[in-house]
């Protein structure tokens, strides 16, 4: 096997194992209905140990939480001063310009910006053009700029921080649509990126249906699980449940066949 094809580690694997076969639109509309923390959870017991991204948080209003799609990814490198020339040439054909003419409706642009917060990974214009692109949002380790704007033009926007400098200050745009880390969690092209008050989580293209089946039922347990702890029922009994609640959740559900 060789090596050196794209796609390919220094191993000879396919890096992009976990994202073919993509994930259906049902499976992500019913993820909407999954909230991160579950989801961690569900992950976790498959063996996925570290999904969440660190740090990553919610910029914009969480009216418009939760946030799903598709892993569309872009990777900064620091700034070498003498590539800069060579960026500023290449103009829109450097990889920030092309990745963001690429993106469409239910993509996610995750920025890897190695953490670094000393500059803006995009601004309100760029942003802009993403919007009008139809993404499902936007998640970056990095800052953006144009803050006051951003967070009110209407999709979801996850960042580490804010800063008013430009990119090209202190990040170089390298590569497009290849494997990142972002918030110290690897992110493949096509995985699935969830998103809300808690934080964003990555979920692998292959995990999204089994996240979504199995964190719903998490979440219509819990959610009648906290009934009974309002109505006085003890940790003891309620978390986790024991047989005679198991009984009635089975009742109820037979009760409530939607929910």
């Amino acid at each position: 096997m060789d090596a050196t094809k794209p796609g390919l580690d220094g191993y000879g694997r396919d890096v992009y194992a976990s994202a073919k076969g993509d994930v259906d639109e049902a499976t992500i509309e019913r993820l909407r209905g999954v909230s991160v923390a579950t989801a961690w959870s569900v992950l976790s017991k498959a063996g996925i140990l570290h999904p969440c991204m660190a740090g990553v948080t919610p910029l914009s209003d969480p009216e418009g939480l939760p946030l799903v799609g598709r892993a569309r990814t872009l990777r900064y490198l620091p700034l070498r001063e003498d590539l800069l020339p060579l960026l500023r040439a290449a103009g829109h054909a450097n990889p920030q310009r092309q990745l963001f003419e690429l993106v469409g409706s239910g993509d996610v642009v995750v920025i890897d910006a190695m953490g670094q917060t000393d500059a803006g990974t995009l601004g309100d214009i760029l942003a802009t053009r993403l919007k009008a692109r139809n993404v499902a949002g936007i998640v970056t380790d990095g800052c953006v700029r144009d803050a006051p704007f951003i967070k009110r033009m209407g999709i979801p926007v996850f960042t580490k921080s804010v800063h008013p400098g430009a990119n090209t200050s202190a990040l170089l745009p390298f590569e497009f649509d290849g494997p990142v880390q972002c918030g110290g969690v690897t992110v493949l092209p096509g995985d699935i990126i969830l998103g809300d008050e808690d934080g964003v989580v990555v979920i692998p293209a292959h995990l999204a249906a089994k996240v979504a089946d199995d964190g719903l039922e998490q979440e219509r347990l819990e959610g009648f699980l906290r009934i009974q702890v309002e109505n006085g029922e003890s940790l003891r009994d309620a978390y986790p449940p024991g047989p005679r609640l198991r009984e009635a959740y089975d009742a109820w559900c037979r009760e409530n066949p939607h929910g």
